[in-house]
């Protein structure tokens, strides 16, 4: 008998205890504002992707206080910029302009630091070979005859 009291109180507790349970819907917000996040994220996603990077760019020169930007080198860049600047002035001027094929460039082969330029004439036209001889490449451009 004291079992089934026991029961009975028991199964009354449970019955009066019972009430609706409410919930709501789990919505997901991103942090990274490219992603739909807040905008007010995107210093502070920045500057902790930029600590976590490892990675070092060796292309881009270094000119501030540790002194590694080389003068003899950016001179020597200087000229074979000024070098292929003036053959291609003269190709263009020779062929295109107002010289029309007379003077201008001459047959032959130039040296340049590092590089071959070849002139000379071929059937479709005069050719101009390029080697570089640090890279290992060669460029060939042709000039037709009209």
């Amino acid at each position: 008998m004291r079992h089934l009291k026991l029961l009975v109180g028991l199964f009354i507790a449970t019955v009066f205890s019972i009430h609706q349970s409410q919930g709501q819907d789990f919505v997901y917000t991103p942090k990274n504002p490219a992603f739909g996040g807040s905008y007010v994220n995107y210093q502070w996603m920045l500057s902790s992707a930029n600590a976590q990077n490892t990675l070092k760019d060796e292309s881009q020169a270094s000119y501030g206080r540790d002194y590694s930007y080389d003068p003899a080198a950016n001179f020597e860049q200087d000229l074979q910029r000024r070098f292929f600047s003036e053959l291609s002035s003269q190709v263009v001027n020779s062929y295109f302009g107002d010289d029309m094929g007379q003077g201008g460039l001459e047959e032959g082969s130039y040296e340049f630091g590092n590089y071959k330029v070849d002139v000379f004439e071929g059937q479709q036209g005069v050719n101009i070979r390029i080697q570089d001889f640090q890279k290992g490449s060669e460029t060939t451009i042709t000039l037709p005859y009209y």
